[in-house]
């Protein structure tokens, strides 16, 4: 099975300049993990539940509840993202696909059509 029959045209992405309390929403409102960061439409990261969990633990340690949202809503998707992430072309079988999350150590990578005149990135399914 092709990767790219596991996987939805319909992305869910976010701009490298909005907010963490942006992708947040975002994540949960479409009940994904993770993000393609785009910037100019190209894809220049992702960041995941993980990223905004880390960052908002790291940045919120020492905040009131009411104090929480500021730093939610400052901090730039760019600057806690993970910057060229690793791909897979959309005629990967789920097998190599699985093998270059293994290899990588990772959960998951955006599906990328690299060919010069088709760029689709593809996603998670949403239910």
């Amino acid at each position: 099975m092709l990767v790219k029959n596991w996987m939805s045209k319909n992305v869910v992405t976010i701009d490298a300049n909005d907010s963490m309390q942006d992708a947040t929403r975002l994540l949960k409102e479409h009940d994904i993990r993770m993000l393609p960061v785009m910037k100019k439409n190209k894809l220049v990261g992702i960041v995941t539940d993980r990223d905004l969990k880390k960052a908002s633990a790291s940045d919120a340690t020492s905040l009131e509840i009411d104090e929480l949202l500021y730093p939610l809503s400052t901090i730039k998707i760019k600057e806690i993202m993970t910057k060229d992430p690793i791909t897979v072309p959309p005629d990967y079988t789920a097998e190599e696909t699985a093998r270059v999350l293994l290899d990588a150590k990772i959960s998951g990578a955006p599906v990328v059509d690299h060919q010069e005149n088709k760029r689709e990135i593809y996603s998670e399914k949403i239910n």
